[in-house]
């Protein structure tokens, strides 16, 4: 190797046109390598995000189907009508209603209510 060095550092000529013809060489190879390696980025960046997306999604199924089994398991043990009537026995439900009865111009009544109602806590005794 030592022998076909030498006369290449002698001859700047032949050092030129070795080193051009190298960089040609390294461009037209370096090239489709530099394509493959973009192309196996890419291709890692495509299977990194999708692995990502499908463990987010399997993530999100998992907390829903554990949140759906907690809240049908919660309103399978509760007591509607206990809880409905527990609520109602602590308030005073106030309805205040006035119904009047006008006469339409073809001599039928026609009812007009107001009502208001009002809803308040129980006051502690």
């Amino acid at each position: 190797m030592r022998a076909s060095l030498a006369p290449m550092a002698e001859n700047p000529a032949n050092h030129s046109a070795a080193s051009a013809s190298e960089d040609a060489k390294a461009g037209l190879e370096g090239e489709p390598t530099r394509e493959r390696v973009d192309r196996g980025l890419s291709d890692l960046v495509k299977r990194a995000m999708s692995a990502g997306l499908e463990a987010a999604t399997r993530s999100k199924d998992d907390f829903v189907r554990v949140a759906t089994t907690e809240m049908r398991a919660w309103l399978d043990r509760l007591d509607l009508q206990s809880e409905l009537g527990r609520a109602l026995a602590k308030m005073v439900v106030e309805v205040k209603a006035e119904i009047r009865f006008r006469p339409r111009s073809d001599g039928k009544l026609e009812p007009e209510a107001k009502s208001e109602i009002k809803v308040k806590p129980m006051a502690k005794p």
